[in-house]
């Protein structure tokens, strides 16, 4: 094919040249050079197609090690395909996010069906389980190395509540140990939890209807802003999702909630920086990148979603837009958002295919910078235009943001 195809032959060598993550993974499925030459097989397959294929996969492996062994290598396959994709530019930003939230979806829903086969028994099979997605994850803005945000929520629906609660944490430990892939990690983060990390791993949903009534906390309720079913039962997630729209979308803030939003978003500056790190390269903590963009569409969000449905999503650019039209910001000052906002979330993901490394801060080194620019679409040799482009579209996003947020 190399030898017949120009085109292919071009383009295996700007992958390889490009990215340690498409070189490594190309040598677990070499058979991926095939689609050099078919551009049409470099773009996404799409949820139903590979829900189909997790499907067939279970139908054809009854041991859960092997099914979930299955499932990762499709899950492999498809990140391959669509890191490819991004490089060659067969794919935008948005594009690969949904591409990606879409193999972790099915990955887990997969490994969540095996599992329950195997720990739940037949007479309890009444048990509701499901998993909610969260965070980047919740909102179909994955990237490469992105963890999967998640909480797990039980219904016993007639099992006994003790009984339901051991199954449940027993679903949990398996899923997580199935997932786990070193070649590609897949990190399970159930950090967002009521309580953090303190708190109990799973829950049933009368745990989390009666947590949040009681003792919901401002951040708690910003974090459902991004909370979305699934995996498991359908009827489950319904009834969290109406849980969680009363928790979410309040009628109003209170100046003191208010105040604790801002308090915390200036701690979170301040303290969540690993020890050491420049806060100016670092892309989603740093001024004007992710953080300050989602924390400003988040606040709008608590703040008017009661009464403007368009603020009611999980996507934080699809809120960016709602929030244009209900004119609580303009048309420039969300370009200036959404443009530091896809910037920061491409370099991330560029980090990553180069490097084989997941990372949050943009490298100072002038060959890696180099290397970044090349998988964004500069010419050879960019390093100080990426950095120079970096550091300009942030610190105009962060006087937006510092005019509508803490104004």
């Amino acid at each position: 094919m190399l030898r017949d195809s120009a085109g292919a032959a071009e383009r295996l060598t700007r992958l390889l040249s490009s990215s340690r993550y498409i070189g490594e993974l190309m040598e677990w499925i070499p058979e991926s050079v095939a689609w050099l030459d078919a551009p049409e097989a470099l773009r996404p397959r799409g949820a139903a197609a590979l829900d189909e294929e997790a499907r067939a996969i279970q139908t054809r492996h009854d041991d859960v090690k092997d099914a979930s062994k299955a499932v990762r290598a499709l899950r492999r396959r498809e990140l391959l395909r669509t890191a490819m994709a991004g490089v060659l530019g067969v794919l935008t930003i948005e594009e690969v996010a949904t591409a990606l939230t879409e193999i972790t979806e099915t990955t887990i829903q997969a490994a969540l069906r095996a599992v329950l086969r195997d720990v739940v028994p037949a007479e309890d099979d009444a048990l509701d389980f499901a998993v909610i997605a969260m965070g980047r994850f919740g909102g179909s803005e994955l990237g490469f190395g992105s963890d999967a945000d998640i909480l797990f929520v039980f219904d016993a629906n007639g099992v006994d509540s003790q009984r339901a609660q051991t199954l449940s944490a027993k679903v949990v430990a398996q899923l997580r140990e199935h997932l786990t892939d070193n070649r590609v990690p897949l990190e399970l983060d159930a950090g967002l939890r009521p309580e953090g990390r303190n708190g109990p791993m799973v829950r049933s949903l009368d745990a989390y209807t009666e947590y949040y009534r009681r003792w919901s906390l401002s951040w708690e309720a910003q974090a459902l802003l991004r909370a979305r079913g699934v995996a498991g039962s359908h009827k489950l997630i319904d009834r969290f999702t109406t849980l969680a729209d009363s928790v979410r979308y309040p009628a109003a803030l209170t100046a003191t909630e208010l105040s604790e939003i801002k308090r915390i978003k200036a701690r979170v500056e301040g303290e969540r920086l690993p020890q050491g790190a420049d806060p100016r390269r670092h892309l989603k903590l740093g001024p004007g990148t992710l953080s300050d963009v989602e924390w400003l569409v988040q606040l709008f969000q608590l703040q008017h979603a009661h009464r403007m449905p368009g603020l009611r999503t999980t996507s934080t650019l699809g809120a960016l837009e709602a929030a244009v039209e209900g004119e609580l910001l303009t048309e420039e000052e969300a370009r200036l958002l959404r443009e530091a906002w896809l910037l920061s979330s491409r370099l991330r993901s560029a980090i990553t295919i180069l490097t084989g490394q997941t990372s949050d801060t943009l490298p100072a080194d002038r060959r890696l910078l180099d290397g970044i620019g090349r998988i964004l679409g500069y010419p050879p040799r960019s390093a100080t235009q990426v950095d120079e482009d970096y550091h300009a579209v942030t610190r105009r996003s962060r006087r937006v943001f510092e005019k509508l947020f803490y104004g």
